[in-house]
C-alpha cells in the first residue's frame, strides 16, 4: 500500500499542472478570512476571503485553498509557522453558551506559543508586512480584546475560522505567500536536516538512507483527530527491536514517509478522490497515464451514485461497453489502467486500513456492473447506492447497530466480485421476520430492496444462478421458494374475503412460516377454507387451482430451513406478491 502511494505521488509530480503541494508546504482548504493589518500592527478590516464553486448542480460560496509553510500537526499546543487558526492568531474561543468571545487559558497559552514561533521565524524580514505582523503580535492581549468590534462582528462563524494576513492597501498578497517568508521557510527546511540521522534500507523503496524517526499524520479523515492522525507510528517501550525506538521500527525512509503521507494528504483533501461510507473514508485513485478525472467520476458515480451524477441509464451504457471489452466509445479510460481503492477508518490516535484493493480499472468496474446486476430485479430498477443498503438493514424503529465490519465487507465484495457477507444476508432475513408493514409510513418489512439484496446474496452464493429468479419462477422446483409463494397466496386469499382487519396470517405467522413451515401451514390452510367459502365463485376457482398448483410442487413440509432457505421463502413470498399486483401498481412504494 505505502508502495503503491509513493509511486501515485511520483506520477503527480509528473504531471502538468498537479496542484500537489511543493516539499515543505501543505494546502490548508476553506480559508474564509482575510485579516487586514494597518503598518502599526492594529486590525483594519476582517473580510471575507472566499470563491464561488459548483457543487453539483449548485452553486456555492466557500473558503480558498492556500499554500502554507508544511502542517503536522501534534495533539496539546503547538504553534505553526504563519498559523491560520482563530485561537492561535488572537488568543481566544468561542462559548457556545454565552455566544461570547473568551480569552480562556488554554486559548491565551495557544496565543504565546503563535507570538513565540512567529516571531522567531519572522525576524530580519524586511518587509512592511512582516513588520505589521510582528508589531500585531506584540501589542496583542486576548483579555483585553473580548469585545474586539472586527472578531465579535463574526459571530459563531469564529468558531473555527481560518485567516490569511494581509496588509491594508495589498489585500492580495497574503503573508503565507509573501517570497521573503518562502525564502526564509526554505532555508530553514535545509538546516532543519538531522545532523546525525539513523541509515537504513528502506522497507518500501529497497534503498538505503535516512530513516523517519516520527511520521507525518494525516488529515481530512472522518473521525480523526482534528490535528491529524498518524497511519504509521509506535510510542510504546514494548515495539522496541535492537535499540530502534518509535517510527524507526518501521524502517521507512524520510523520503518514502514524505511521498505517501503526502500523496494519502491530497487524496483526503480531494472530493474526486474521497468519499464517506458509514463512518470510513474511501480513498480511489488512477495510476493513469494522462488526465485521471474520467476514472474517478465513473468509478465514484458508478460506486456512489448522487442525483448530480450521470443518469442510470448513462451507467448501464458504460457497463455495456464494458462488458463487451469496448474502449473506443469511453472517452480518456483504458481498461488496463492500474486503478486502487483504500478504505481507512479511526482507531485510537492512529489510522486503521480497513480496505486496500488494486485491479485493472475494467476489471473492478466489470466486478460493481455484475454488482449492480445482481442488485437489480429487471434493468429498470434504479441502482441501490451502499448506503441504502445499510438503511434497509436496519430497524425502522431503533436504528440497531449493524455489524460494524458490514459496510468494508461489502465493497470489498462489491469490487472484487466476491460472495456478499452472510451478516448481510442473515439481517435482511431478520429485518423481513421482525418488522411490521406501516402503510401509513409507507413502509414495508418485505421491501423492494430488502428483496433484492436477499436475491443478490443468494447469487453470490451459487444458491441460484445469476438472473435466474429476476421474476416470477412459477414453475420452480425449489421448496422454500414455493412455501413463499403459498404464503402470500394464503394472505391474499384472507384480504380479499375478510377486507382491512387489524392482523393478518403475515403480521401473525410469517416468521414461524418462514423458519418452521412444518408446524405453521397445516393450521394455516385449515383456515384457508373458510376465507375461500366467502369470495365469489370464479375468484375462489381460481384461488383454489394457484394453491393446488404451488402445493404440487412443496411435498412435505419442512420441519426447519436454514438462512438461505428462508430467503428463497421471503423471495418467493415478495415475488408472488407482486404479481397479484403487478396491474395495479409497477412496483412497491420504499
Amino acid at each position: 500500500m505505502l508502495r503503491a502511494l509513493c509511486e501515485y505521488y511520483d506520477l503527480l509530480r509528473g504531471r502538468s499542472g498537479s496542484d500537489l503541494p511543493p516539499d515543505g508546504y501543505s494546502v490548508v482548504g476553506n480559508v474564509g478570512w482575510n485579516l487586514v493589518l494597518q503598518e502599526d500592527g492594529t486590525i483594519a478590516d476582517i473580510l471575507p476571503y472566499t470563491q464561488e464553486v459548483i457543487v453539483g448542480k449548485k452553486i456555492k460560496t466557500v473558503g480558498k485553498s492556500e499554500l502554507f509553510p508544511f502542517r503536522n500537526s501534534v495533539s496539546g499546543i503547538a504553534a505553526e509557522t504563519i498559523d491560520h487558526r482563530e485561537k492561535y492568531l488572537f488568543g481566544m474561543e468561542w462559548d457556545k453558551g454565552s455566544q461570547t468571545l473568551v480569552a480562556g487559558k488554554r486559548a491565551v497559552e495557544a496565543f504565546e506559543k503563535c507570538r513565540e514561533v512567529n516571531l522567531a521565524f519572522l525576524e530580519g524580514i524586511s518587509d512592511p508586512l512582516a513588520a505589521a505582523c510582528c508589531a500585531f503580535l506584540r501589542r496583542w492581549q486576548p483579555e483585553r480584546e473580548t469585545q474586539n468590534p472586527f472578531l465579535a462582528a463574526m459571530g459563531k462563524a469564529y468558531q473555527g475560522a481560518k485567516f490569511v494576513i494581509t496588509l491594508r492597501g495589498a489585500e492580495a498578497l497574503p503573508l503565507n505567500r509573501l517570497p521573503s517568508d518562502c525564502e526564509k521557510w526554505e532555508r530553514s527546511l535545509l538546516a532543519s536536516a538531522e545532523e546525525d540521522p539513523v541509515v537504513g534500507q528502506c522497507a518500501v523503496s529497497g534503498q538505503v538512507g535516512p530513516l523517519a524517526r516520527l511520521h507525518d499524520s494525516i488529515a481530512g479523515i472522518k473521525g480523526g483527530l482534528a490535528t491529524g492522525t498518524s497511519l504509521v507510528c509506535f510510542n510504546n517501550t514494548a515495539f522496541v527491536s535492537y535499540g530502534r525506538e518509535q517510527s524507526y521500527n518501521s524502517s521507512i525512509s524520510v523520503e518514502s514517509m514524505k511521498k505517501y503521507t503526502k500523496a494519502l494528504n491530497y487524496l483526503a483533501s480531494s472530493p474526486k478522490h474521497k468519499q464517506i461510507l458509514d463512518d470510513m473514508t474511501i480513498l480511489f485513485w488512477a495510476n493513469a497515464a494522462g488526465e485521471e478525472e474520467p476514472y474517478l467520476d465513473m468509478f465514484s458515480f458508478a460506486m456512489f451514485p448522487s442525483e448530480e451524477a450521470l443518469s442510470d441509464e448513462d451507467l448501464k451504457a458504460v457497463f455495456v461497453r464494458l462488458a463487451e471489452g469496448r474502449t473506443s466509445d469511453l472517452t480518456g479510460i483504458d481498461l488496463s489502467t492500474p486503478f486502487y481503492v483504500l478504505g481507512i477508518k479511526p482507531n485510537s490516535s492512529r489510522l486503521a486500513v480497513k480496505i486496500f484493493e488494486r485491479n485493472s480499472f475494467g476489471k473492478m468496474m466489470r466486478n460493481v456492473a455484475k454488482h449492480c446486476r445482481n442488485m437489480s430485479f429487471s434493468p429498470e430498477d434504479k441502482q441501490i447506492p451502499l448506503w441504502a443498503i445499510d438503511r434497509a438493514l436496519q430497524s425502522p424503529l431503533t436504528k440497531e447497530a449493524l455489524d460494524p465490519a458490514l459496510q468494508a465487507k461489502l465493497l470489498l465484495a462489491v469490487i472484487k466480485g466476491m460472495p456478499y457477507p452472510q451478516s448481510m444476508l442473515t439481517t435482511a432475513v431478520r429485518r423481513c421476520k421482525i418488522d411490521h408493514d406501516d402503510a401509513q409510513k409507507k413502509f414495508y418489512a418485505v421491501s423492494s430492496t430488502r428483496a433484492r439484496i436477499i436475491k443478490a446474496c443468494l447469487e453470490r452464493k451459487n444458491i441460484i444462478s445469476e438472473g435466474e429468479y429476476n421474476m416470477l419462477q412459477e414453475n420452480s422446483t425449489n421448496t422454500a421458494y414455493n412455501l413463499g409463494r403459498l404464503f402470500a397466496a394464503l394472505e391474499k386469499i384472507q384480504t380479499e374475503a375478510l377486507g382491512d382487519i387489524n392482523a393478518t396470517i403475515k403480521d401473525k405467522y410469517f416468521a414461524s412460516a418462514c423458519a418452521t413451515p412444518y408446524l405453521v401451514f397445516p393450521r394455516l390452510l385449515k383456515l384457508a377454507q373458510p376465507h375461500l367459502a366467502k369470495l365469489d365463485e370464479g375468484n375462489r376457482i381460481y384461488k383454489d387451482k394457484l394453491l393446488q398448483e404451488i402445493l404440487s410442487k412443496v411435498g412435505d413440509f419442512p420441519k426447519a430451513c436454514d438462512m438461505q432457505q428462508q430467503g428463497m421463502f421471503i423471495l418467493g413470498y415478495y415475488q408472488q406478491k407482486q404479481k397479484f399486483y403487478e396491474k395495479k401498481e409497477k412496483g412497491e412504494n420504499e
